[in-house]
């Protein structure tokens, strides 16, 4: 089995045109990621030359466990820049020796942006995540003294997940701001995926090597089997390669891993989130989690190819469902309406929505979190596809065997 799985592999995916593919798709990727950081970060030479190194200075200082000495420190430059500013009347001179960018009002902003803020977040946490807990706490004797035992569970639960939430260290954020919001090689590796992927089961039809297999002991389930699990492999592979590059890319570019072991709602968009992982771990687990809904996707592609005698035609319809998929998903992004969030396997690739928020499903008059029905539902599609896939595979060849004969006899 081992040796038809390599056979597959070498026959399917080592291709050249594949090759090239996958080594364009990771420098598009790597400058990608270039363009988010010089487009959106604060330190970037084109935000302002000045800030990186002013910013790796301060941090030295204000970085790591958040006491009341740093904080007030802080507060003694940005209150005066505050103020100064506050009527727009400060001087807009360039060269300002008093200040730290030779501007006051670049100096406001500067600290604004880049401290004053993030750490007002950090510090403020731990008394927003109690008023969430206590606040759970309260719906849980309402609910229960009405007997509303669905909303009781899912206060009980919320007040669990958020208590004794704390964030204890101010840290540099950015890059992992933008690094679990970036999606642009999950779109490479669907179309990396969908090229390599359409022609596993096409190509027997093509040289009728489909009705061969029939004859062969174990009527071609085996090779059948070989396929989808060197697709498998070759769809791991590739993800792997790109989620690598991803997070290589971000920390080399960005220059930080420094809130590598930071709680994930020290990102503000993940401060109502469904898991308190640290963002390192959060990272790991995204990828994998994402893996899978490329993964289910492949098993539909591949599904979908077994309908037909060439290749065109499933790629097309494919490209079709991948952007219907994703389309989908868009339309119900930061909505209330879950269902419709788990039930698409595309979610998996997008998986922020499900851990940024604490969000249920009603199953069976019990609250379950959102991420498990969503890892449920893609595991029931890919079975689907699994068993469509085995068979469709039989089911053509044997009529297509069928028809051959008939026409020879005819003859």
């Amino acid at each position: 089995m081992v040796k038809l799985i390599l056979f597959e592999c070498r026959k399917h995916f080592l291709k050249k045109s594949l090759v090239i593919a996958i080594i364009l798709f990771s420098l598009l990727n790597i400058a990608k990621v270039y363009s988010v950081y010089n487009d959106h970060s604060l330190l970037s030479k084109k935000s302002d030359p000045l800030w990186n190194n002013l910013y790796w200075d301060m941090y030295e200082e204000f970085g790591g466990t958040m006491t009341d000495e740093k904080i007030e420190t802080l507060m003694s430059i940005y209150k005066p820049l505050e103020k100064q500013t506050a009527d727009k009347t400060a001087s807009t001179r360039s060269n300002n020796p008093d200040t730290y960018t030779g501007n006051v009002y670049n100096d406001y902003y500067f600290f604004r942006w880049n401290f004053v803020n993030p750490m007002e977040y950090a510090y403020m946490y731990k008394n927003y995540a109690n008023d969430v807990a206590a606040n759970a706490k309260e719906n849980m004797d309402f609910y229960e003294s009405l007997g509303n035992q669905y909303e009781y569970q899912k206060n009980a639960d919320i007040a669990a997940r958020f208590k004794g939430r704390n964030v204890e260290e101010f840290s540099y954020t950015e890059m992992f701001q933008y690094y679990i919001h970036y999606d642009f090689s999950a779109l490479l590796v669907l179309l990396i995926c969908l090229y390599a992927l359409i022609n596993v089961f096409v190509m027997e039809k093509e040289t009728e090597m489909d009705i061969l297999l029939l004859t062969t002991k174990a009527g071609g389930l085996r090779t059948t089997l070989a396929k989808l699990l060197s697709s498998a492999m070759f769809v791991c592979i590739v993800c792997f390669w790109f989620w690598s590059i991803d997070f290589v890319a971000f920390s080399s570019i960005f220059g930080s891993l420094e809130a590598i072991f930071s709680p994930i709602y020290v990102i503000e968009n993940f401060a109502n989130s469904s898991i308190g992982v640290s963002l390192g771990t959060y990272a790991m687990l995204s990828n994998l989690v994402k893996t899978a809904g490329i993964l289910v996707l492949s098993l539909v592609f591949l599904l979908v190819s077994t309908f037909f005698k060439n290749a065109l035609f499933p790629f097309v319809i494919s490209m079709f469902l991948a952007f219907g998929v994703i389309y989908t998903q868009e339309m119900v992004l930061g909505s209330g309406r879950i269902f419709l969030k788990v039930v698409n396997p595309f979610v998996l690739v997008v998986n922020r929505e499900l851990f940024r928020k604490t969000e249920y499903i009603n199953l069976f008059n019990y609250p379950v979190i959102s991420y498990i029905p969503a890892l449920l539902f893609a595991a029931a599609w890919g079975t689907v596809c699994i068993l469509g896939v085995f068979v469709l595979v039989r089911k053509n060849a044997v009529h297509r065997k069928g028809g051959r004969k008939h026409a020879i006899n005819t003859l």
